[in-house]
C-alpha cells in the first residue's frame, strides 16, 4: 500500500496529538492509562523479504511524568494485504523495545471486511501488544 495515508496521519497527529487519542477511542480497546504528554513520530522499516519497500506507521507515545505508559501505532489499510500485516509484529516489537512500554497497534480500515481480516492478526503472542482494527470509511474513502 502507498504510504500517503500514514504520512497524512502523521501530519495530523503532529499538529494535534490528541487526534491519536480520538482515533484510539473509536476502538473497543481498554481505556488509555493516565498521561500528561503525547509524543508523535513516524516509524519506518523494511522487511528482509521486501528490501525495496519502505513501510511507515505513525507512533503516539503517551507519558506520565518521565515514564512512558503506552504507545499507539497506526496503519491505514485499504484492503487485506498479508505483506503489510506481516510488518505489524515487527513494528510492535521494535516500538516495544525502543519505548519500553505496552504497544497497541490500531489498524484503520475502509470497510468491515478488511477490519475482520485485520482482526485475524490480533493474536501476536505474549509480548504485551495487541492489534485493534477500526473501520473509518470517511477517512479512507475510495482511493
Amino acid at each position: 500500500m502507498s504510504i500517503e495515508y500514514n504520512e497524512l496521519l502523521a501530519m495530523l497527529m503532529e499538529t494535534r496529538p490528541e487526534f491519536a487519542t480520538e482515533l484510539y477511542n473509536w476502538t473497543d480497546g481498554p481505556d488509555l492509562p493516565d498521561y500528561d504528554a503525547i509524543t508523535v513520530s513516524r516509524r519506518t522499516l523494511t522487511l528482509p523479504e521486501q528490501p525495496n519497500l519502505l513501510r511507515v506507521c505513525v507512533a503516539a507515545a503517551y507519558s506520565k511524568g518521565d515514564e512512558r505508559v503506552v504507545a499507539l501505532l497506526f496503519d491505514a489499510v485499504l484492503q487485506p494485504d498479508p505483506a503489510q500485516a506481516e510488518s505489524w509484529l515487527r513494528f510492535m516489537t521494535d516500538a516495544q523495545r525502543a519505548l519500553s512500554c505496552m504497544v497497541v497497534f490500531v489498524v484503520l480500515c475502509r470497510d468491515a471486511k478488511t477490519a475482520d481480516w485485520a482482526l485475524t492478526y490480533s493474536a501476536v503472542g505474549d509480548i504485551g501488544c495487541y492489534v485493534l482494527p477500526v473501520v473509518i470509511p470517511s477517512l479512507l474513502a475510495n482511493a
